[in-house]
């Protein structure tokens, strides 16, 4: 017992020593709805110090808005929030309404500083950091790729890019990708580092019933948010369940054993119609002399760990700062 009670102690001192990750989350909250997930599960993350948030393309002033709210009901208002580019880099900006946007209300207004132009507060807060920061983006890779040709200078200042996208053993295009394909190639062939988490991995991340009713059993009005936010994304299809696409990228970013990955380089189609947006890659050992691998891409997922550790954190109580 002495010898416990001697443990404990140190164990907290150890645990506190520490250092959090710092890093920088990007989202197109708002249609699907594993972004307002992701960002709720990286604000109640204690391995995690998000230093801000931005959003990207189509209606940006409702996702800074509701990125806002979220962030008002985790006690994080704190957190420095800008609105990101509406529109892809090539594409023109889309018109529609997410059933999400439905929570807000005239008195969720975002303040006068979250108007900023989100790759000026990427660049910002990349350059006056004293440290490396991880660079979290959920969506389409636009603000990302704005800040780097904004300012090459960033890179050094970045540990790395976790990012939710891609499909990397699928014939498909990965929607963030091919959002803004430009933007993504601009991405990859940063020599960045990049951890791709893609549709490979994401795709078996899928809630269940018994997740969604530990979520509704909660007694917090962040957690009943959050289920308020399925229940819009289900449109009365009850039986509907979330894939946490976006989640995972943000569990990854902390917690980079949750899968299992493979070194090497992606190329993003943009010139073609039929496969704009497709994912190609090629392993480490079979570049070209002179090609330097800076990806890796996510190819098994232990899930249901990822599942056990997401609904336990965002059915807790808010964290707070």
């Amino acid at each position: 017992m002495r010898k416990v009670l001697f443990l404990l102690p140190l164990a907290a001192v150890l645990c506190a020593g520490q250092s959090r990750i710092p890093i920088l989350f990007d989202t197109d909250i708002g249609d699907d709805i594993d972004d307002a997930l992701a960002l709720a599960l990286a604000l109640q993350s204690p391995e995690l110090d998000v230093r801000a948030v931005t959003t990207v393309v189509d209606d940006t002033e409702s996702r800074t808005r509701l990125a806002w709210k979220e962030l008002g009901l985790f006690g994080r208002q704190d957190v420095p929030l800008a609105t990101g580019a509406p529109e892809p880099l090539l594409d023109p900006m889309r018109h529609s309404r997410a059933r999400q946007f439905e929570v807000l209300t005239e008195a969720d207004v975002a303040p006068a500083a979250a108007r900023r132009r989100a790759a000026d507060l990427i660049v910002d807060t990349l350059m006056q950091s004293p440290e490396k920061l991880t660079i979290v983006p959920v969506g389409p890779l636009t603000n990302i790729a704005l800040a780097l040709k904004l300012e090459p200078r960033i890179k050094p200042h970045i540990q790395r890019i976790v990012l939710m996208g891609g499909a990397f053993s699928m014939l498909r295009a990965e929607y963030n990708i091919w959002r803004d394909r430009a933007a993504a190639e601009i991405v990859f062939r940063s020599g960045v580092p990049v951890t791709a988490v893609g549709l490979d991995v994401t795709t078996k991340c899928k809630l269940e019933g018994r997740d969604l009713e530990r979520l509704r059993g909660a007694r917090n009005p962040a957690s009943q948010f959050l289920v308020r936010l399925i229940e819009l994304w289900q449109n009365n299809k009850p039986d509907q369940y979330p894939t946490l696409h976006d989640p995972l990228a943000v569990a990854v970013s902390m917690h980079p054993s949750l899968v299992e990955t493979q070194l090497g380089s992606v190329q993003v189609e943009t010139n073609s119609p039929l496969t704009n947006g497709m994912t190609l890659f090629q392993p480490a050992d079979r570049l070209p002399a002179g090609v330097t691998a800076t990806t890796e891409v996510a190819r098994q997922v232990d899930g249901r760990k990822f599942l056990d550790l997401f609904v336990t954190r965002l059915s807790s109580p808010p964290r707070g700062r």
